[in-house]
């Protein structure tokens, strides 16, 4: 499995025509912006694994190779819809904290970091070379000075533009009928999970709602009146398809941990409190030593009582969860406050770590089979035809 799925071609992107582009005016002219809303897979007659399906902001919808044939028609302007956040670091210009999408490092300053937005804006002295990164876990790929480049105007769904609804809208009425337009307020992340992901439209008759412009890989709207979305270097731009290179396990120059890596503090708790001063606080729960990761499996310990007990302020206990004490299940979350998600008896609970014991094979080799044998029978149960479901609502 890759380790960074990130790293990768996902829908949702936001991307310009590229360094093959042969394709006329099919995103609306060059700076016309889209999304990719379909990825390509073998055996596809029309989409062919390494091609993707884009959705331009101005309506045209159609497939283009990311290395299809070692053709890159299109480039990766922003990946912050996909999730793409550096954490730990700040826009040293616009201030935000956990930089979303693509990182803009300077090469010649101390701890100079850019997003996108501000790099592109011309923000810092034009004359340093910077490094760029995909995500927090990629190579960093060093860049030519932005001095005397080409720059290229931003067009599409941006604030100001004037949109109707678009491919994907199944929000009813909400824009006053087909072909009512109304017009683009912001572009924001949708919760704390996507960046610049989503519109704010205000419609006609004064109501406002936010629709998917790369969420998901979702575009409810089209552009019939384009704003400008700023600029951008088309040299400095990754190619779309060509992942890009993951930083090596440990190295010098890059971080020694990866996500995912099973880490142990050694630390004496009252030093591991004082360096946690400005480095994401103290709590006193973070000296207790429970080392479960996602995959985990472990076993739910089976005395009711005690499980109540260790529950309270830590995912709380419902009768519901009666049939998971004593099981075996999977860990598949693990919560920034320690508590875990746990797949278990067909449920998924959040447990107490306190409540689970790492669950070793030779304890029961017929467990797992018993569970499987559990697991198939339900599997059956459900594949038995149900009512209609219930219709999802707004997002």
């Amino acid at each position: 499995m890759d380790p960074d799925p990130q790293a990768g071609v996902q829908v949702g992107m936001r991307v310009v025509r590229g360094v093959d582009w042969k394709w006329g005016q099919q995103d609306g002219g060059e700076g016309g912006v889209g999304t990719v809303v379909e990825l390509g897979r073998h055996g596809s007659p029309s989409t062919p694994d390494r091609t993707v399906v884009v959705q331009w902001d101005q309506g045209t919808r159609t497939n283009y190779r990311a290395g299809y044939q070692g053709a890159h028609d299109l480039l990766l302007y922003d990946n912050a819809q996909i999730g793409v956040r550096h954490p730990n670091i700040i826009c040293d210009c616009c201030k935000k904290h956990g930089l979303r999408g693509m990182r803009w490092k300077c090469r010649v300053c101390l701890d100079y970091d850019l997003c996108t937005q501000c790099y592109m804006h011309n923000k810092h002295e034009l004359a340093h070379a910077f490094d760029r990164y995909e995500t927090a876990h990629s190579r960093p790929v060093t860049l030519s000075p932005r001095q005397g480049l080409p720059r290229i105007p931003l067009r599409g769904i941006f604030q100001g533009a004037k949109v109707v609804r678009g491919p994907d809208w199944e929000w009813g009425s909400q824009d006053g009928g087909e072909g009512k337009p109304g017009r683009v307020v912001d572009i924001r992340g949708w919760d704390v999970e996507t960046g610049r992901s989503v519109a704010s439209v205000t419609w006609a008759d004064g109501t406002t709602n936010v629709y998917r412009v790369g969420h998901k890989g979702k575009v409810d709207l089209k552009c019939v009146g384009e704003a400008a979305g700023g600029f951008y270097y088309k040299d400095h731009l990754p190619r779309l398809g060509k992942p890009a290179e993951l930083q090596r396990r440990v190295s010098a120059d890059s971080q020694p941990f990866q996500h995912g890596d099973k880490v142990k503090c050694l630390l004496d708790t009252d030093v591991l409190r004082e360096m946690q001063e400005g480095h994401g606080g103290w709590n006193p729960r973070m000296a207790e030593h429970h080392s479960f990761w996602v995959g985990d499996v472990v076993r739910v310990i089976g005395d009711l009582d005690t499980v109540k007990r260790l529950q309270a302020g830590h995912g709380e206990w419902t009768d519901d969860m009666a049939p998971a004490l004593g099981r075996v299940g999977k860990v598949v979350k693990v919560f920034g406050d320690g508590n875990l998600r746990v797949a278990v008896a067909g449920q998924r609970w959040t447990f107490s770590p306190s409540c689970l014991v790492a669950y070793r094979p030779e304890e029961d080799a017929n467990l797992d089979v018993a569970e499987r044998a559990r697991e198939n029978k339900s599997a059956a149960q459900l594949r038995r035809p149900v009512g209609g479901g219930a219709a999802p609502g707004h997002h």
